[in-house]
């Protein structure tokens, strides 16, 4: 299996266990539980216990995912037919390209996507995990150090992303200028 379909897989297997804990949670969850908390984690809103409240997140969680997993598949086909559409640095480069120039260069830039994917459903797993804790008296707050960690990914991710992206397409273009 490639490393993308391996990655790709892996992002569903968290928004599986996001349904999971949210579900096994559901019936543990007081009448009002937190919803939103402060940069301490401390809950700061509670809402009335209810379907849609609980389950809104897992429901983000599925929808992004899938968004985000129909995403680069669409980039490719993008490529392909309307490279003009498709938002790469160094565009005016990137357009001089070759076809499977322009798809070598899709290929680190997808990997670095779909890590910051990864990430994002990763912290909605936490904060799923951490609400059902605090709402349900486990845990007083909502550590907030996790916090740091999810968003330094996310930040590291799409550092990555911007720089992956601008150097493969640099280096495709320099050679593309050497073949000519």
């Amino acid at each position: 299996m490639s490393p993308r379909r391996t990655l790709s897989l892996v992002c569903w297997v968290v928004v599986v266990l996001i349904w999971i804990v949210a579900i096994q949670e559901w019936q543990n969850l007081p009448h009002k539980f937190p919803m939103h908390f402060d940069w301490a984690g401390k809950p700061d809103s509670f809402v009335d216990k209810s379907i849609v409240a609980w389950f809104l997140l897992p429901a983000f969680s599925t929808m992004l995912n899938l968004g985000l997993s129909l995403l680069l598949p669409m980039v490719r086909w993008m490529a392909i037919k309307h490279p003009e559409f498709v938002n790469m640095p160094r565009k005016e480069q990137w357009l001089q390209l070759d076809l499977p120039a322009r798809l070598r260069t899709l290929e680190p830039v997808c990997g670095a996507l779909q890590g910051l994917q990864l990430s994002i459903i990763a912290l909605f797993l936490f904060i799923v995990i951490g609400c059902a804790k605090v709402a349900s008296g486990q845990w007083t707050l909502l550590p907030i150090w996790p916090m740091f960690v999810f968003l330094a990914t996310i930040s590291a991710s799409v550092a990555w992303l911007m720089f992956r992206s601008y150097t493969v397409v640099q280096k495709e273009f320099n050679v593309f200028q050497d073949s000519r």
